[in-house]
């Protein structure tokens, strides 16, 4: 079945209503104004968290049919940890009738997790293809996927080729150079020209590609990148290697708060109105107004429903270039986004990277007994988990993930443990996934 097809009716209208806010700015100040309201009206009807969280900041009988932006900015700024305490209060609707989400498994913070509307996936896809048009690719194009730590629950599939989605999916672990020689091989069998997946991924393959002297037979025409920022290093790396391919490049949450589209090479993004409401605010809640200012991300999300995220605190920073206002369909505008995950590696004992974005599963299970957790690495294939343990958590939690990951790279990093009252911090007291000592320009 065509993708389109396969997407459903939902997506093709959400495509359709995109593509009328990208070329009439009034009616996609419009719409904004539309979902932001349908919003609110449902946490309050549904949630009984921000019933009283509305009621106490806007007034009991508070009519949400009329609400405007700046009634929603006399709402407080929402942290995860708020969110958690609030539990089952967040919830519109039942579980059962909602998909589970987390965030856990991709840093070293305590799971957070939440529930997303069942059939928000035409929604959600709709976005993401209307991004990625900008380079050429359509629904039925094929593609190279370079994601995923292992195609299989051991981790010694490192190739797939799934024909119902026409992707050729290449493992980012452990992408030797004979890996690499074998993913070209494959992708020129296939003529393949569009490439999604990690930006950490695909400059390593990029590298890899320098050191072994191959190039790919056919040009990309474009390259699709997820879940990581994509720095100014990383497009040198790539342009050396695969030509000046035209990146379509986006900022999205697992949290489904926000989506931005990157509209240049100097990392300027521009929120999607129709996706949700994004604010930038200092330390103190209070709005950044002056281009130039660099602020906290916050984000109200118009694509789920079943749990909530209004005024949401994402824990990312960028620097403001232009405030959202009807005249240009409220998009924010910024540049520099700072995010509160940064792609980072382990290095193994041969001396290769090991892209970690998927490196632990998602499942907040998987870290029982395990409050918080961080990789520090000193020398090549030894890694020390550090870990602060949950009230009932023990040593045998923490040895557990350890011999784990340690079978998951084939003996080529060794993990032991150590418990800690407190964790490497850096900016604003931000904990990095991977407390890295090694100089990893050598590697």
């Amino acid at each position: 079945m065509p993708t389109r097809l396969k997407f459903g009716r939902t997506y093709r209208q959400w495509r359709e209503r995109i593509a009328r806010a990208n070329a009439d700015p009034a009616y996609a100040a419009e719409q904004h104004l539309h979902y932001l309201r349908s919003l609110l009206q449902k946490a309050h009807a549904g949630s009984p968290f921000y019933r009283e969280l509305f009621d106490a900041h806007l007034g009991r009988g508070f009519d949400f049919s009329s609400a405007l932006p700046e009634d929603l900015r006399r709402l407080p700024v929402l942290r995860k940890e708020e969110l958690r305490a609030a539990g089952d209060g967040l919830l519109t609707m039942p579980k059962a009738n909602a998909d589970l989400g987390d965030t856990s498994g991709s840093n070293g913070e305590r799971p957070f997790t939440f529930y997303l509307d069942k059939d928000r996936s035409g929604r959600e896809m709709a976005f993401v293809y209307d991004n990625w048009s900008r380079v050429g690719f359509r629904e039925e194009t094929p593609k190279i996927v370079l994601r995923g730590f292992g195609l299989n629950k051991d981790g010694t599939r490192t190739v797939e080729w799934e024909p119902a989605l026409r992707e050729l999916r290449l493992s980012v672990y452990p992408m030797t150079h004979e890996d690499v020689g074998r993913y070209i091989d494959l992708i020129d069998r296939h003529e393949l020209v569009y490439l999604y997946g990690y930006p950490s991924a695909i400059e390593l393959m990029c590298r890899h590609m320098s050191r072994i002297g191959r190039r790919l037979k056919r040009p990309l025409e474009g390259i699709l990148p997820i879940s990581e920022p994509l720095y100014g290093h990383q497009r040198k790396t790539i342009a050396e290697i695969l030509g000046p391919v035209p990146i379509a490049n986006f900022y999205g949450l697992s949290e489904k708060a926000l989506f931005a589209r990157e509209i240049d090479d100097r990392g300027t993004y521009v929120f999607d109105p129709l996706y949700g409401c994004a604010e930038l605010v200092d330390n103190d809640g209070q709005p950044i107004t002056e281009p130039g200012q660099e602020g906290r991300l916050v984000g109200t999300g118009f694509l789920t429903f079943a749990s909530p995220f209004v005024r949401y605190d994402t824990e990312d920073r960028a620097t403001l270039v232009e405030l959202p206002s009807v005249a240009n369909g409220q998009r924010l505008k910024v540049e520099r986004i700072i995010p509160r995950r940064k792609p980072d590696f382990l290095i193994s004992a041969e001396g290769n990277r090991v892209v970690t974005i998927d490196f632990t599963p998602d499942s907040p299970r998987y870290f029982k007994g395990i409050e918080e957790y961080q990789f520090h690495q000193q020398a090549p294939g030894a890694v020390t988990i550090r870990y602060i343990p949950t009230c009932d958590g023990t040593q045998d939690d923490a040895l557990r993930v350890a011999a784990d990951l340690t079978q998951r790279t084939g003996n080529k990093i060794v993990f032991d443990v150590v418990q800690v009252e407190q964790l490497a911090g850096g900016r604003a007291g931000k904990r990095a996934f991977i407390d890295q000592r090694l100089d990893i320009s050598r590697y």
